[in-house]
């Protein structure tokens, strides 16, 4: 197990583990976690050793948002309007820097990214979750777009992905309001998908990304890419990019062993290339 401070990172069979690790603080975010986690996914995309990714959190919780002394403007890296420290070029453009552009990172991953949830999962916390393929939880999962607690508007892409998840009226609710869901009107509401008994969320989370692992995955990653380029296109659109990604996938290993083993009436074995 490699340790970057303040997260951690293993390979088991295939299925990348990253675990947030700033237990003390809640695995609150700020900026050099995220811009290390977001180089992290960059890595990842290329490293074909690794062909599904659980996130998870260390301690009581996955993630309660942002880090509170970072968010108030007393850090030393600056926040737009809350402090008086010098703003990079790259900050002046984007704000919200790379707690922004790690809810990119984990769709452009080009990998499935299964959450592993329990405790808190707040703010920037529940983006994250919410930008995952699938999240498992367990009964300790309490949920909140935590942001209009303490006086600040929706970030991290939640406003995109909560009311594709759940249904509008939660999600305008959700972050009208900052309530916070307990574990059951969570699955309610669709905002965890499958529930594992107390302590058990990563184990269950675990079995599901090797089984994405052991699959054909170029074919999985392609048709993860085109069910979320579905969300902005039109059926003519998502036909042509199917077409495309039929072709490509049939030039596969995997596309070969799978047909043999279909007509040979057996199991295929799958080798992710």
């Amino acid at each position: 197990m490699a340790e970057e401070n303040h997260y951690l990172f293993e390979i088991e069979d295939g299925v990348g583990v990253i675990t947030l690790n700033r237990p003390k603080r809640m695995n609150a975010m700020n900026w050099a976690l995220s811009t290390d986690l977001v180089q992290l996914l960059r890595d990842l995309r290329m490293n074909d050793e690794v062909r599904s990714i659980v996130l998870t959190g260390s301690g009581r919780g996955f993630c309660s948002g942002g880090d509170a002394e970072w968010l108030s403007g007393s850090a030393d890296r600056g926040i737009p309007g809350l402090s008086d420290n010098p703003l990079e070029r790259y900050q002046r453009k984007t704000p919200a820097g790379p707690l922004a552009e790690l809810t990119k990172m984990i769709v452009d991953v080009e990998k499935p990214v299964i959450a592993a949830l329990h405790g808190p999962v707040m703010g920037a916390g529940l983006a994250y979750a919410l930008a995952c393929d699938r999240r498992f939880g367990d009964e300790t999962v309490r949920m909140s777009a935590a942001m209009v607690r303490l006086g600040f508007a929706p970030d991290c892409g939640i406003t995109y992905f909560l009311p594709r998840v759940t249904r509008l009226s939660t999600a305008l609710m959700m972050v009208e309001t900052g309530r916070i869901l307990e574990s059951e009107e969570c699955f309610k509401e669709g905002l965890i998908d499958e529930m594992a008994p107390k302590g058990e969320s990563l184990a269950a989370a675990m079995e599901y990304a090797k089984t994405l692992a052991g699959g054909p995955n170029v074919a999985i990653d392609l048709a993860r890419r085109f069910i979320h380029k579905s969300l902005t296109s039109n059926l003519d659109e998502m036909l042509d990019y199917e077409a495309v990604a039929a072709v490509l996938s049939a030039h596969t290993a995997d596309a070969k062993e799978g047909t043999s083993a279909f007509v040979e009436k057996r199991k295929p074995e799958f080798k992710g290339h």
